[in-house]
Formats: structure tokens, sequence, C-alpha cells
């Protein structure tokens, strides 16, 4: 019989990224999304389970911002991330599920850490998005007392790192950088105006392409040996202005790029330690930035103004 897989936040970033990749493996998948029911109220998570009952769970739901979404709503994000993972992962294990992958964050590592999955709760967290980090670590904290109690094996935090791809948030204030950049890039270039940039373009971070992290969760659906945690990040390190410069490039964007020193740039640039993923995937490959970035873009032209803001 086939295992069937429930994934939350079924329309967004991560979510909609395994949907387009499940046809290729067999699982009878279900793509829960807000219309199901809000998992920040017990009773609407308790009826997701009840009623689609199933064997393994992906976790990809939360509230989500860039900087500047966690510097204006800290107790929001705080709260709404504490309730839901609380709720489906409680559900998840009463209820048997044998699989289970909650996506967390590396906001959640320390500042001046080493990226590396036993460092998570080695220090606090970077203070512009605090609230948001400790609220993820809770994931953690709350699988690990679950594997306890309730034998909750194969329960895993999935460290994702700085995620962007099709149908990802392109808010202009509060969105995360390379879609935020990538709509007042498409801004830029449509209106005629200056592309203007939040800090000085230095900071430096490893991104993942969305459906990259999507084909190692659904490689992991059929292991036995799944870890506690697992850190999933891009293997090489980009500066910001690289990004906006390779997003010029594959826009043919040819206006004046300025840069708003005023504005934050982000936690200072730390490298992840991938050895616990090499060790489970020694053969994987990322996709190339470059590639990626040009997918992404085109994807947001072609279907703006129809993306999620």
């Amino acid at each position: 019989m086939r295992k069937k897989v429930l994934v939350t936040g079924g329309g967004g970033l991560v979510g909609s990224s395994i949907e387009r990749l499940a046809p290729n493996h067999e699982y009878d998948f279900v793509f829960t999304t807000r219309k199901d029911g809000d998992l920040c109220v017990e009773r609407d998570v308790k009826n997701i389970f009840l009623k689609y009952q199933p064997d393994y769970v992906i976790h990809t739901a939360a509230k989500v911002g860039g900087i500047g979404g966690n510097l204006a709503a800290q107790a929001d994000f705080f709260y709404q991330n504490l309730l839901m993972n609380a709720y489906v992962i409680h559900h998840a294990a009463v209820s048997g599920v044998e699989k289970f992958f909650a996506f967390t964050s590396v906001c959640v590592f320390p500042d001046g850490k080493e990226m590396e999955e036993n460092n998570m709760h080695a220090g606090p967290p970077f203070q512009d998005n605090f609230a948001y980090a400790h609220a993820k670590r809770m994931v953690d904290v709350q699988i690990r007392a679950y594997k306890d109690q309730y034998k909750a094996k194969n329960y895993c935090s999935i460290i994702p790192g700085n995620i962007f791809g099709e149908n990802d948030l392109f808010n202009l204030e509060s969105g995360h950088v390379i879609p935020s950049l990538i709509h007042k890039l498409y801004k830029a270039k449509h209106d005629n105006e200056v592309f203007n940039i939040w800090g000085d373009g230095s900071a430096i971070r490893e991104f993942l392409y969305v459906d990259d992290i999507s084909r190692i969760i659904l490689e992991l659906l059929g292991r036995e040996d799944i870890p506690e945690r697992l850190l999933v990040s891009g293997e090489k390190q980009h500066s910001i202005k690289d990004i906006v410069e390779t997003l010029c490039e594959v826009s043919n964007f040819e206006g004046e790029v300025s840069y708003d020193v005023s504005k934050p740039k982000g936690q200072a640039a730390r490298k992840s330690n991938l050895n616990l993923l090499r060790s489970i995937f020694p053969h994987f490959e990322f996709t190339n930035i470059k590639d990626s970035l040009r997918k992404t873009y085109e994807w947001f032209e072609e279907s703006y103004p129809n993306v999620r803001q």
C-alpha cells in the first residue's frame, strides 16, 4: 500500500515545489493550505489529521519574512510559528505519524558560531530576528521531547539555508532577500526606475534553490536512518552584490543600481558545515546559482502580478 504524505503549506514556496516534483515519487500526496484550516487553531489541526490520516508529514507552513518583516512584527512571528509548530508536531505524534520533517531556519544558529547541527542551541541567535529564531528552535526541542515520550523515532528538524525560487513571497518590504530583489528589479526595469538595494551589498549568504531542498526531502522519505537534525544549505557563498549583478544579467537590466547604506545589511557571513548532508547524499548536485536565478526571475516576470506578495 502506498504511503500517504501530508504537506502543510502546500501553496507556499517549498510546498508548491514538492508538488511539482511529487509525480516522480510513489506516494499519495495531500497538500494543505489555509483553506483546509488555520494551523494556529488546534481544533483545525486535529481535524486535518483526522481527515487525511497521513503516514508521513512534511511541515513547511510558517509565517516568514526578511529583516524588515521580522523587525516590524517580532511578536507575531514568535506567536504564530510557535502555535502552528506545537499543534502540528503534537497531532502528528499522537496520531501515529511514522516520519515527520519540520522546516526550521538557519537563523536558529548563534551569532559567531559555525552553522552545524549540534550548534543550534549554543548561544543566542542574531538580534534582528531573535523571536522567529527562538520559535524555530522550539521545533527541535519539541521533536526531542516527543521522541522520548511518544517514541517518534523518525522525526527530523530540517534546517534550510536561504531558500528561493518560484512561488516565493515577493513582498517588497518584508520578503526575504532574493524575492524582494527580484520584485524591485522587475519594477525598476518596467517603470524605468533606480534599482535600490538595502545595505552595501557586502553581506554574504549561501542561497539554496527550492527544488534542491525538495529533492532532498523526497529522497529522505524513503530512508529509515533519518537524522534528528539536518542542515541543508547551498555549498557556495555569494555576496548580495554578486546576486544583484547576476539578476541584472539574466533579466537584461541596464538601468541604475543604488545601494542604501542607511538600511540594515543583515547578519555577518557564516559558513555551513554540510558534512552530515554529504554523508547521506555524497553525490547530490545543487542547481547553479545563475540558472536558478534565471528560472525564478523568468517565472516572476511571466506570473506578475499574480504572485504572492
